[in-house]
């Protein structure tokens, strides 16, 4: 299951101390408690580090892994028509995230994705706040 986790955490910027928050998604965490624990582990070093949030993410699945040290996280909504047992015709949404550069990149990629024979379509993309991806 993945989770999103937002942390805490002291910087000396310009001489000065600021608190800086930060989010994550953990690709693959068993419970809340191994989601911060695998938080902790990762930003081990920061100062006054806390785990201040831990939540189950909307996202279904994490498609790609970071290439360029330029790549953001993105998020897709996926639609997905299905019949239901009347015979009518249900679109069900799904939320994956991705590595891309910019927005064009990130619709690239997930319809490259799409032509691996899932039968949806891309409805909405957004650029988010997750610093990186912890697995």
């Amino acid at each position: 299951m993945i989770y999103e986790s937002k942390v805490s955490f002291t910087k000396i910027v310009k001489g000065n101390d600021k608190v800086m928050k930060e989010k994550y998604m953990v690709a693959e965490a068993e419970s809340f408690g191994d989601a911060e624990t695998q938080t902790y582990e990762f930003c081990d070093g920061e100062t006054d580090l806390d785990v201040i949030d831990v939540k189950r993410s909307k996202v279904r699945e994490i498609i790609n892994t970071r290439t360029d040290e330029n790549d953001v996280i993105f998020v897709a909504d996926i639609a997905d028509t299905q019949i239901n047992e009347e015979g009518e015709e249900v679109e069900l949404i799904y939320k994956w995230a991705l590595f891309a550069n910019d927005f064009d990149q990130a619709y690239k990629r997930v319809n490259e994705y799409l032509k691996q024979g899932y039968n949806m379509q891309a409805v909405c993309m957004k650029k988010t706040k997750f610093v990186d991806v912890i697995s």
